[in-house]
C-alpha cells in the first residue's frame, strides 16, 4: 500500500506529466472506443441512441462541475496557495452536483422528456453519479495543481477499467439494457472518487488546519472559470441535445453518437496535453515562458492529431465498414464533418485552459459565449433541414468561433512571436498522406485499409525526424 501511495503522490515535470497523461488517455480512449462500439453491436441503434444521450448528458454535466472550482483550485495549489481553497471547492461543487443531479432526476421523473422512455431506477443512478462526478472533479484539480499526474492517469484509468467491466457484463451478460449503463456509470465515478482521494488524502488540510477561510480571490475566480467551462462544454454535447430536442429519430441519434465517438477521440488527446502544461503555464514567471509551455503540448496537434483526424476526414468509410454494423454507414457523413470541428476543439481548449492559467478567466467567460451563442444559431437553422450534417456542421462552426475569440485575446495578452515557416518534411509528409487517403476512396474495403496504413506509416516515417526533435520546436513551426 505504501508503493502504491508513493505512486500516486510522485510530482513530475511537463514532460513526463505529459507522457503519464497520454499514456492514461491512450488507453482510455482506446476502452471508452471498444466500449461504444461493443455497446452498438449489443443494442439496438434506438436504445443506443438513448445511452448517447445519457453520456452526453453527463459529459455537460462533468463539464460544469469541472468549470470554476477545480480549475480554480488547481490554480492555487500550482502556486502553492491552496490552503482556504479546497473545502469552499469541494463544498461549491457537491452544493452544484446536488442541484443539477436534483433537477435532472425531477424533469425526467415527471415528464420523461430528457430520455423518453427511460424509468426511475436509471434515472437516479445518473443523478447519483452527477453528485459523485462533483466530488472527483474538485479532487483531480488538486492533483492537477499539485503535478501528481500519476494519480490524474491512475482515476481516470480505473474509471474507464470499472465502467467497461461493468457496461458489459450488465449489458452484454445480464441484458439490462440502459439500467446497465447507468449502474456502470456510477460505480466508475466511485472506483475513480477512491483512487483521486488516497492520492491527494496528504494535501487536503483537515480539522484545525483547515483554514475557516478560502484564500481571496479564489471564488472571484471561480465564477469565470464555471462560466467558460459550462460553456465550453456545451460546444461538445449541444449538438447530440438538439438532435433529441428537434424529434430525430433515437435510431438516427445512435447513428450520429456512433460517429461522434469516432471523430472526437482525439480530443481526449489534446485535453490531456493542456492538462499536463497547465501548472507550468500558470507557474511560468513570463508571457514568453508561460507560451513557450504551451507550445511543448500544442506541437502534437499538427504532428500526430491532425493526420488521425485527415484519415475520418478523406475516406472515413473502411474505419466505419470494419469497427461498426451495416447500419452505421450513414455515419460516414457527420464523421467528416465532426473531424474537422474536433480539431477546432481540441485547439480551443488548449487556448482556454492557456488563458486560465495566466488569470485571463473574466475574459474568456465574456468570449465562450458568443461562440455558444454561434452554435445555437447554427443549430436552429441547420437542424430541421439537414438533420444530423446539420447539427455536425454546427458543431463545427462552435468550436472554429471560440478558436477565432480566444485566438485573438491570447496573442493579445501574451503577444507570442511565431519565427520560423512551416518545415518542408511535415509538408511533404502530410501531401504523401492525403494523396494516398485519396486513392483509398477508390478502392473497396479491404484494400482501401491497406493503403490508409501505407498512407500513416509513411507519414510517421517522414515525420518521425519531427517528432523526436528537441532543439527546436516543431509546434512554434507548424502553427506559424
Amino acid at each position: 500500500m505504501g508503493t502504491v501511495l508513493h505512486t500516486l503522490r510522485t510530482e513530475r515535470g511537463a514532460g513526463g506529466g505529459s507522457v503519464v497523461l497520454l499514456g492514461a488517455v491512450a488507453l482510455t480512449a482506446a476502452m471508452n472506443y471498444g466500449l461504444g462500439l461493443a455497446l452498438a453491436w449489443l443494442l439496438p441503434t434506438d436504445a443506443f441512441g438513448a445511452v448517447g444521450v445519457l453520456l452526453n448528458l453527463l459529459l455537460l454535466a462533468t463539464s460544469v462541475l469541472a468549470a470554476g472550482f477545480p480549475w480554480a483550485l488547481a490554480r492555487d495549489t500550482a502556486r502553492g496557495e491552496e490552503a482556504g481553497s479546497v473545502r469552499v471547492a469541494l463544498v461549491g461543487n457537491v452544493v452544484l452536483g446536488t442541484v443539477l443531479g436534483g433537477a435532472f432526476a425531477a424533469v425526467q421523473l415527471t415528464s420523461g422528456a430528457v430520455l423518453p422512455g427511460v424509468g426511475p431506477v436509471p434515472t437516479l443512478l445518473a443523478a447519483a453519479t452527477i453528485v459523485v462526478l462533483a466530488v472527483v472533479a474538485v479532487l483531480i484539480g488538486a492533483l492537477q495543481g499539485a503535478r501528481r499526474f500519476d494519480a490524474v492517469g491512475a482515476a481516470r484509468v480505473s474509471e474507464i477499467v470499472v465502467k467497461v467491466v461493468a457496461a458489459l457484463g450488465a449489458v452484454g451478460l445480464a441484458g439490462y439494457g440502459i439500467g446497465g449503463v447507468a449502474a456502470a456509470l456510477l460505480a466508475a465515478a466511485v472506483a475513480s472518487a477512491l483512487v483521486a482521494y488516497l492520492a491527494a488524502a496528504d494535501r487536503l488540510p483537515r480539522g484545525s488546519r483547515q483554514p475557516r477561510r478560502p484564500r481571496p480571490g479564489t471564488l472571484a475566480a471561480a465564477v469565470p472559470m464555471a462560466v467558460s467551462t459550462t460553456c465550453f462544454g456545451l460546444l461538445g454535447t449541444l449538438d447530440v441535445l438538439a438532435l433529441g430536442a428537434a424529434g430525430v429519430p433515437l435510431a438516427v441519434v445512435g447513428v450520429y453518437q456512433a460517429a461522434a465517438v469516432l471523430a472526437r477521440a482525439p480530443f481526449f488527446v489534446g485535453s490531456a496535453l493542456s492538462d499536463a502544461a497547465f501548472p507550468f503555464i500558470a507557474g511560468a514567471p513570463t508571457a514568453a515562458a508561460a507560451h513557450r509551455a504551451l507550445l511543448g503540448a500544442l506541437r502534437w496537434v499538427p504532428l500526430v492529431l491532425v493526420p488521425c483526424q485527415l484519415v475520418l476526414v478523406v475516406v472515413p468509410g473502411p474505419v466505419l465498414d470494419v469497427v461498426l454494423p451495416d447500419s452505421y454507414a450513414p455515419a460516414a457523413g457527420p464523421v467528416r464533418i465532426l473531424s474537422l470541428g474536433t480539431t477546432g476543439l481540441l485547439l480551443a481548449d488548449m487556448l482556454l485552459k492557456a488563458l486560465f492559467a495566466r488569470g485571463a478567466a473574466a475574459a474568456v467567460a465574456r468570449r465562450v459565449p458568443v461562440a455558444v451563442l454561434a452554435q445555437v444559431a447554427a443549430l436552429v437553422v441547420l437542424v430541421p433541414t439537414s438533420g444530423a450534417a446539420g447539427a455536425a456542421w454546427a458543431f463545427a462552426v462552435g468550436t472554429w468561433t471560440t478558436v477565432a475569440l480566444l485566438g485573438v485575446l491570447y496573442v493579445r495578452l501574451l503577444r507570442p512571436t511565431w519565427s520560423t515557416p512551416v518545415p518542408t518534411r511535415w509538408a511533404a509528409a502530410v501531401a504523401v498522406l492525403v494523396a494516398l487517403l485519396l486513392v483509398a476512396t477508390t478502392l473497396p474495403t479491404a484494400p482501401a485499409l491497406a493503403v490508409v496504413a501505407a498512407g500513416l506509416v509513411a507519414y510517421a516515417v517522414l515525420a518521425v525526424p519531427l517528432l523526436l526533435a528537441r532543439s527546436c520546436s516543431p509546434a512554434t513551426e507548424v502553427t506559424s
